[in-house]
């Protein structure tokens, strides 16, 4: 009786077990489907993806950059469902002298806005991977140097050793300008009228904007960035067009 009992357990276990990896199968099929097409959005070619019941997803396939090999993985990131990323993307690097990497990537640092201060970052290249040293006055430099590196043909990698300056050095009433314009850009890219003046921490604003609502909002925004000590806001609203 009790071998009877066994022998009704394993099959009742077999058919739950049975009745379960329909379910997983659909869930991985679907959510397959989901990381390709949102793949899809922004690169051409094909990935191999496979996604575990667990939510880990599996990503085998070529990329020509080291910022591909980054973006696929934060496209991927994204995706719902999604609880792990097990990259295992080549980057078709072309072969390059270690020099003109080097040459190329201070070059791209001299363009790149949001870098304040590129003669203060050192660029070493040693087989394709890049070595970032130096200071920078904020974090969004370091991310901004790393990720412009990760541009240029030919690396393989990056050890990004930058350290970011505290506040009391890094806030000149230079640095703040270039930062505010910034936030300007990027929040604000239809505002072509605000002039924007930095005088020991503190921000004047000029010029017109094109309706009430970001008057004020440049204002709030601009009170956010730390070391501004007091924001002076002499924007005005454009007139209605006739």
């Amino acid at each position: 009786m009790k071998t009877l009992s066994k022998t009704y357990m394993a099959v009742f276990l077999a058919l739950l077990l049975c009745a379960f990896q329909p379910a997983f199968a659909k869930s991985n099929t679907k959510l397959i489907k989901k990381v390709e097409k949102t793949i899809g959005l922004y690169y051409p070619q094909d990935f191999d993806i496979s996604v575990s019941k667990n939510g880990i997803v599996k990503i085998k396939g070529e990329v020509h950059t080291l910022y591909d090999r980054y973006r696929v993985y934060d496209i991927v990131s994204k995706v719902p469902g999604v609880r792990e990323i097990e990259d295992d993307l080549n980057i078709t690097v072309p072969m390059l002298p270690d020099k003109e990497i080097e040459d190329n990537i201070i070059e791209q640092f001299k363009i790149v806005r949001s870098i304040l201060e590129p003669e203060k970052i050192t660029v070493h290249v040693d087989n394709g991977v890049v070595f970032l040293n130096g200071e920078v006055s904020f974090q969004r430099e370091k991310i901004a140097a790393e990720t412009a590196a990760s541009w240029q043909k030919g690396v393989k990698g990056i050890v990004n050793n930058l350290k970011v300056l505290p506040a009391k050095v890094a806030l000149s009433d230079e640095n703040l300008h270039a930062v505010l314009r910034d936030v300007l850009k990027d929040q604000f890219p239809l505002e072509k009228g605000v002039r924007i003046t930095v005088k020991n921490g503190v921000v004047t604003l000029t010029g017109k904007v094109r309706v009430l609502w970001v008057q004020r909002k440049v204002e709030q925004e601009f009170s956010r960035i730390i070391g501004v000590k007091n924001v002076v806001n002499h924007l005005t609203v454009e007139p209605p067009e006739d």
